[in-house]
């Protein structure tokens, strides 16, 4: 879809909302493509190529302090259609009621490239040189052969229009990639199967992350349980970081969390070891949440959250900066339904001053977590338990077995206070840029 059919769409609902006299309105307009291979075993068994668009609708109704929001989405641009969601949405924020609310006026806006040229102006043949890259890849592993494949690139023009005559665009592009390897020995059979969205094409890092892949299925060969401990020494690998910490600290540090009084941060707390440094960056070259406007419109923007252990900044959308009497720090997220949202956007952690395999070499005993089979932490208490889908045990400064199963428990919000290591080296996983983290007084159980 071109440039200019999407202004003449995104003119005909404004046209319309305008015709039928609504005085406060947001258009967020999305156009969606994507190109996808999959392989069945080492073969390609299908290829596909989708392009949609969606909108989404939010309409005010202001009520003296309370500030009503009507919230639509719509895939159809027939007159009729859209004036049938432009009624639903006024009848929706009629009868809802939330704090007061304003959309965001037009305020500057310095553009940041998130688009690959190369993806926007062929992404056929980047799709089908990376997949084929892939897949030999795979087959010069040893040991190990693939069960399942699939490579998409993905390509996202999205545009913001208000009644504050704010008016804005952006493109994005990357990549999604899921495969698996299977192993077998001496009538042992394992399978390692990951998957994830990557930004740019450096993150792709296919011959390292294939041999990697496969070295795993080979060692859940001959993967142990691990060995008990109450007070464990235990590194997470920077995807295991992600799923820990986004959902537990970046749900407290948030003005949406401080309004409904469960976040456990206050300005100036100590919540972390002082070697800890979080910032929340919605402008991070190669972060997959980065853009110059956040989804209302404000300017993204760097935000110290945690700085040498004590906690900085609270990370506000419109709505809750508002409440609290604060500027907006361009937190605000677009959820499935076209409901804005208080959330993070891109978190990293500073690197420390010591290498992944000095960080090894220094430990006695501990463990080495890649993946667990889930983590989802309880988002309030900061509490977890999961099973270990992959690791190491370490001994005497290396790894000494694989293991596997056996469970680590613990708390999100004390870990982070139990910090011993960081590493210099940092991995882009989605939207977060994160080291290796080594943390002590964790239950390891098996």
């Amino acid at each position: 879809m071109n440039e200019e059919m999407s202004t003449e769409r995104l003119d005909r609902i404004e046209a319309i909302l305008k015709s039928k006299k609504i005085q406060e309105f947001e258009i967020f307009f999305v156009e969606k493509s994507l190109y996808e291979t999959i392989f069945l075993k080492d073969k390609t068994e299908n290829e596909r190529e989708i392009s949609d668009f969606e909108y989404f609708l939010r309409i005010l109704t202001q009520k003296e302090n309370k500030t009503g929001i009507g919230v639509v989405k719509g895939n159809s641009l027939e007159s009729s259609q859209i004036k049938k969601n432009i009624d639903t949405c006024v009848l929706l924020s009629k009868i809802n009621s939330s704090s007061k609310y304003d959309f965001p006026s037009k305020v500057n806006i310095s553009p940041i490239n998130t688009a690959d040229k190369s993806i926007l102006s062929d992404p056929l043949t980047i799709k089908k040189d990376l997949a084929e890259v892939l897949i030999s890849e795979v087959n010069q592993q040893k040991d190990v052969s693939p069960t399942f494949l699939r490579f998409r690139t993905h390509s996202n023009h999205s545009f913001l229009r208000n009644s504050n005559e704010l008016k804005l665009e952006a493109r994005k592009t990357y990549f999604f990639m899921e495969f698996s390897l299977k192993a077998q020995e001496n009538g042992k059979l394992s399978e390692f199967w990951d998957c994830g969205y990557y930004k740019e094409k450096e993150h792709l890092k296919l011959n390292e992350r294939v041999s990697s892949w496969a070295r795993r299925a080979k060692d859940t060969l001959r993967a142990v349980e691990p060995t008990p401990s109450d007070n464990a020494l235990v590194i997470f690998s920077p995807s295991v970081l992600k799923k820990a910490i986004n959902p537990v600290i970046g749900i407290h540090a948030l003005g949406q969390a401080h309004a409904e009084k469960i976040s456990r941060f206050n300005i100036g707390d100590v919540v972390a070891s002082e070697n800890i440094n979080i910032i929340d960056d919605g402008l991070l070259e190669g972060g997959l949440s980065s853009n110059s406007w956040d989804s209302e419109g404000n300017p993204h923007q760097l935000t110290e959250v945690i700085k040498n252990g004590v906690f900085q900044n609270r990370l506000y959308d419109q709505m809750y900066a508002m409440l609290e009497e604060k500027q907006s720090t361009g937190n605000a997220k677009r959820a499935e339904s076209g409901t804005v949202v208080n959330g993070i956007s891109n978190f990293k952690i500073l690197p420390g001053d010591i290498s992944f395999n000095d960080m090894i070499s220094d430990i006695k005993e501990g463990y080495y977590i890649d993946k667990f089979s889930w983590l989802n932490p309880d988002e309030v208490s900061g509490n977890f338990g999961a099973e270990i889908r992959n690791g190491y045990y370490i001994k005497n400064g290396e790894f000494l077995n694989p293991i596997k199963l056996g469970n680590v428990s613990g708390n999100i919000l004390e870990m982070v206070k139990n910090c011993v290591y960081i590493s210099k080296e940092r991995e882009f996983i989605e939207n977060t840029l994160f080291p290796y983290m080594a943390f002590k007084n964790l239950n390891v159980s098996s």
